[in-house]
């Protein structure tokens, strides 16, 4: 696995009281410096994105904003959460720019490892194409896609958001496209208030949008049900020819600012389905970025055992739990009526 990281990262701050904090890159990559599994890895740096590749995504008035506003040299507020500091453009053009690395590198002719963890910061599934917002200021993971499209001609691109909060800028901007899948696991109702079971696309995109909407409490064994009662069946119908994964560790349950109840070993969990998805679809291509979690006593150790599940052997499976509890297997059954999946 590339595992796509630069120090310059940890200059972007968005103040000393904020959970979106240098020590979150930092602790991690300390935790996989431990590792002795570390030599295995293929550490790369990105460098800035283009501004042609920027603009698949976000507007250009919205991209001289924030190259602006951090000139300035002191905090500008894009709302009461997202900050732009001195070095926040430069961090934010590194954040989408290892996109575009670890597409080019999964997807190159040249062969090479199939995955990548882009270890990145400011996150980005809340930035829309003319705004940022909750902590994030460009929207990693939409450029991934955009360029993974335009350059290498994918058709079919499948994005899995286990963040605890809804990615609501990724849904919005591919809300109308049926060539990409957007599938989110969060709490809800909880910040940003979208996410619904209703929320299922529009127009051509019309039912390739879905949320799982998770209640306070909600633990691994509902999203390993979910992933196997629906996501699985799903992806055979729709095939990608890439999966990408925003990955928020928000959704532990020692998270300050989320209710959910996964453990570090819950991603591991998690992950070796997504990553048998992706062997089944994609020859193993598949790109993971960093979201939320703000505990960094474990943000490491989630981290990690991410890492672990994608490294599995891709024969070994994950098995599906039938102790998701009633609420979670409510939901399950709407979405399944809703997107017509048979019990078979």
């Amino acid at each position: 696995m590339y595992i796509i990281y630069d120090d310059y990262l940890l200059k972007h701050n968005a103040g000393a009281m904020h959970p979106e904090k240098a020590e979150r890159l930092s602790r991690i990559m300390e935790e996989l410096g431990r590792w002795d599994k570390i030599s295995e890895l293929s550490i790369i740096r990105p460098e800035p994105v283009q501004t042609e590749t920027l603009s698949l995504i976000h507007k250009s008035s919205y991209i001289n904003q924030i190259k602006e506003y951090s000139k300035k040299g002191k905090p500008v507020y894009l709302d009461a959460d997202t900050v732009v500091s001195q070095f926040t453009y430069r961090c934010a053009l590194l954040a989408a720019g290892s996109s575009v690395k670890g597409i080019d590198l999964i997807c190159g002719k040249k062969p090479g490892q199939s995955m990548f963890f882009a270890l990145v910061r400011p996150p980005g599934h809340h930035a829309f194409s003319s705004r940022g917002s909750g902590f994030c200021i460009f929207n990693n993971i939409a450029v991934a896609a955009a360029h993974a499209f335009k350059r290498f001609g994918l058709e079919k691109i499948a994005i899995i958001d286990f963040d605890a909060h809804h990615g609501n800028a990724t849904q919005d901007i591919f809300y109308q496209n049926k060539n990409l899948f957007y599938i989110s696991f969060h709490q809800y109702p909880h910040y940003p208030g979208t996410g619904s079971l209703e929320e299922t696309g529009a127009g051509q995109g019309e039912g390739y949008n879905l949320n799982f909407p998770l209640s306070a409490g909600t633990g691994q064994d509902c999203y390993i049900f979910s992933l196997y009662e629906v996501v699985v069946p799903l992806m055979s119908r729709f095939k990608p020819d890439l999966i990408l994964v925003s990955a928020g560790y928000d959704s532990h349950r020692l998270d300050p600012l989320s209710s959910l109840n996964l453990e570090q070993e819950s991603y591991y969990r998690i992950m070796r389905v997504i990553r048998d998805l992706s062997y089944r679809y994609c020859g193993g291509k598949l790109g993971i970025f960093l979201e939320g979690g703000y505990n960094t006593d474990v943000l490491g150790g989630c981290v990690k055992q991410t890492i672990k599940g994608c490294r599995e052997e891709a024969g070994e499976r994950e098995t599906a739990s039938h102790d998701a509890g009633q609420g979670c297997k409510r939901i399950v059954s709407k979405i399944k009526n809703k997107f017509g999946i048979s019990d078979d």
